[in-house]
């Protein structure tokens, strides 16, 4: 109720009064104000979003650790047997190195997102916009 003893509305309301006592030439005519709540529609609450809001970031992040243990794990196997001193050897850069392990792991977590992305589709991400989830999830990868 602040909104009907304070602010725009209280003036508002003063002004047409000093308008309405100026043009009618009567001290004691008076607008006095009304107001109506506007009609909402009820609210319920879905305890499914309460949960998934808390819980959404947390299996995204576990989705992601298999392949990033994997890669680590390929790595280290591959420094283990010295297959990159041998691939220099025979004349390999060290930059088509690097990027076969980047397109690697890039395939790798643009299949979880796209699977991932799939399954958030049925009943969980119906109101967002789709695309902005897997450009967010791709980038997150």
């Amino acid at each position: 109720m602040d909104y009907l003893t304070r602010g725009y509305s209280v003036l508002h309301n003063l002004a047409a009064n000093v308008v309405l006592k100026i043009e009618s030439k009567d001290d004691n005519a008076i607008i006095t104000l009304l107001s109506a709540p506007m009609p909402a529609s009820s609210n319920t609450s879905d305890p499914f979003t309460t949960v998934l809001t808390s819980t959404l970031p947390f299996f995204l992040l576990l989705i992601f650790i298999p392949p990033v243990y994997n890669t680590v794990f390929l790595m280290v196997k591959e420094k283990e047997s010295r297959i990159k001193e041998s691939m220099r050897m025979m004349g390999m850069l060290d930059s088509a190195y690097w990027l076969s392990w980047y397109v690697y792991y890039t395939c790798v977590s643009s299949s979880i997102v796209f699977l991932s992305w799939l399954i958030l589709l049925i009943n969980v991400i119906e109101y967002s916009n789709s695309f902005l989830i897997l450009v967010f999830m791709l980038l997150y990868a």
